[in-house]
């Protein structure tokens, strides 16, 4: 089999790490595609802890620029599966669009130029910021997706777009992403300078980068397609998570501020993605940054994390 990674980030490398740790992914061929990729053309992704995964095969394209990916039309082996977890450079609209839309619309385009017997399944990395960020109660699946936010509304635009185009496509939204490289928040609430909202309806639902990444590899392999919410099995009020965290760390609580634009008050259900047989190895996200803490007391691993 060969894997197609486009955007090969900190989600992208932590598929391909997964890759080398489940029995039916090993024999796999990664094929990562970056606008800058390392400047040799065989490499390996490093994990988390530094060791080392499989080897990496390199394309470098450009998603937004369709002229680069002539690359990926003339690569000889056939492709069975497709990941798209490519991230814009800056948080613009603009810059949504050019990856998550027309990035998005090349890349199939550039799959379909190419000379196989049949598509590969195709799964595109969402966020669950296409539902109402201020929208209240347990939301699954099914649940009106009315997103108040740019960034919302263009993933909502480009899975619309890819459920009508590619048959056997999965969508998998993602909550709050935390692992060993997303620290910003651990270091924010170390160095006091988080807030949370005095409200307690806010809430945080928040799922492991090792568990985005298995989700991912479960889908494609088991024959799925359509939506799936990817979260841990425990969401829990933000300044309860905020509390807690702060006291692992021997930190005081974070002040009382304003709410910020991502944080929302709705609570998320995996009880779809769970229903395939996926379980999660890390369903309580204090377990989590637990075993982070532990492993990096410091906390002075540098990251991206969303409040």
């Amino acid at each position: 089999m060969t894997l197609l990674i486009a955007g090969f980030g900190d989600l992208g490398q932590n598929i391909a790490n997964q890759c080398s740790q489940d029995a039916q992914w090993q024999r796999t061929t990664i094929l990562a595609l970056r606008r800058h990729p390392p400047s040799d053309s065989l490499s390996k992704a490093a994990k988390p802890n530094n060791s080392m995964a499989q080897p990496i095969q390199w394309l470098s394209a450009d998603l937004s620029d369709s002229s680069s990916l002539q690359s990926l039309i003339d690569y000889p082996e056939q492709i069975s599966h497709v990941v798209f977890c490519a991230a814009p450079n800056e948080r613009t609209e603009s810059a949504y669009r050019s990856i998550y839309v027309n990035g998005l619309k090349n890349l199939l385009a550039a799959l379909r130029s190419r000379k196989q017997a049949q598509d590969p399944p195709v799964l595109f990395v969402s966020s669950t910021a296409v539902y109402d960020a201020q929208a209240q109660g347990l939301f699954n699946e099914d649940s009106p997706t009315q997103p108040r936010g740019f960034n919302g509304q263009v993933l909502l635009e480009a899975e619309t777009w890819l459920l009508a185009q590619w048959p056997t496509a999965i969508v998998l939204r993602l909550s709050g992403i935390y692992g060993p490289n997303r620290q910003t928040l651990l270091q924010s609430i170390k160095n006091g300078t988080a807030t949370m909202p005095q409200s307690p309806d806010y809430c945080a639902n928040r799922i492991h980068v090792e568990d985005a990444a298995r989700a991912v590899l479960h889908l494609l392999s088991g024959g799925h397609d359509g939506i799936y919410i990817g979260t841990d099995s425990h969401p829990m009020a933000l300044r309860a998570l905020y509390g807690s965290l702060a006291q692992m760390m021997g930190a005081p609580d974070p002040k009382l501020g304003a709410a910020s634009p991502m944080m929302g008050k709705k609570r998320l259900s995996n009880e779809k993605l769970l229903s395939t047989g996926f379980k999660l190895n890390w369903p309580d996200s204090l377990m989590g940054y637990r075993a982070i803490l532990n492993q990096d007391p410091s906390g002075d691993q540098q990251g991206m994390q969303s409040p």
